[in-house]
């Protein structure tokens, strides 16, 4: 869960990354102040149409609701509005359906523990509403209505002072540039913390998943690891067995022909020496 709130962080102030501090500083108070006004003006349009519930929890309110059309409600308690809910089974599901719980709505409780962790009635709670009329959409958080949105964006950013009007500071120190962080040349270091989610060297090669996908093979070799440039074998020499003047099939690649004839061709791998004394030879 943290993660997952870091990560969202990270997406939205990415453009801020590298950046000056004062430059950052802006970004960031320009970016919330976006959010914020399309949010306002969303919810202004809301509360203008008659809308009592955000978009968000209708579409889950609506979605509980279509999966209760085949549940089943025993009344336990009129006086107590306890009830008991079964599901039919269903093998498209995580549960694979099949399953009874208890819902109580004068204490407002579900024991599928869904109605507690998103605060909106869930299809079991639904369909003891339309069984017994009573008002499903009553038992949404008001967390989620149009009201409680627009209070939550209604705040206004005020203007950034210029710093001509800015006050004069006390006391001033001139600040030097740290040598140590002057970028070097080639590719920026990452120094994040890793976890769990960055062990997808170890998946196969099939994995569908970004962390684990393919990995860099080479063209001369076929070996994984590295590229052609960087090949610890682009420097063999590959010559014909069955040809006495030690005819070069190839060098710094693989022979064209051993696929085809490997009775009569073989690998040699020669030192830098050896291909020095060969050289007049292989001419």
């Amino acid at each position: 869960m943290t993660t997952n709130i870091f990560e969202c962080f990270n997406g939205v102030l990415k453009g801020a990354r590298s950046l000056p501090i004062t430059k950052m500083v802006k970004y960031t108070w320009f970016k919330l102040n976006s959010y914020f006004d399309v949010r306002r003006n969303k919810s202004i349009e809301q509360l203008s149409s008659g809308k009592n519930w955000c978009q968000y929890a209708l579409d889950i309110f609506m979605r509980n609701k279509a999966k209760a059309e085949h549940h089943r409600v025993t009344r336990l308690s009129a006086q107590q509005q306890s009830y008991q809910v079964d599901t039919p089974h269903n093998p498209g599901t995580t549960g694979h359906g099949d399953h009874m719980h208890g819902v109580n709505l004068l204490q407002r409780t579900c024991t599928c523990q869904k109605w507690k962790l998103y605060k909106i009635p869930c299809s079991h709670v639904i369909v003891v509403c339309i069984r017994y009329r009573h008002d499903a959409k009553q038992y949404i958080d008001p967390c989620y209505s149009v009201d409680a949105l627009f209070r939550s964006y209604a705040p206004v950013f005020p203007a950034l002072k210029d710093r001509l009007s800015w006050p004069d500071p006390k006391e001033t120190r001139r600040v030097l540039p740290n040598p140590q962080l002057i970028q070097e040349k080639g590719r920026l270091i990452s120094t994040r913390i890793k976890n769990e989610m960055d062990e997808g060297g170890k998946r196969p090669r099939t994995t569908p998943w970004k962390e684990g996908g393919w990995k860099v093979q080479c063209g001369l070799c076929d070996e994984e690891g590295h590229n052609r440039r960087t090949c610890p074998k682009r420097n063999e020499v590959y010559v014909d067995v069955a040809d006495k003047n030690l005819k070069v099939l190839g060098w710094g690649r693989c022979c064209p022909g051993r696929h085809l004839f490997p009775s009569l061709r073989a690998r040699y791998v020669l030192s830098n020496r050896a291909k020095e004394k060969m050289f007049p030879l292989l001419q």
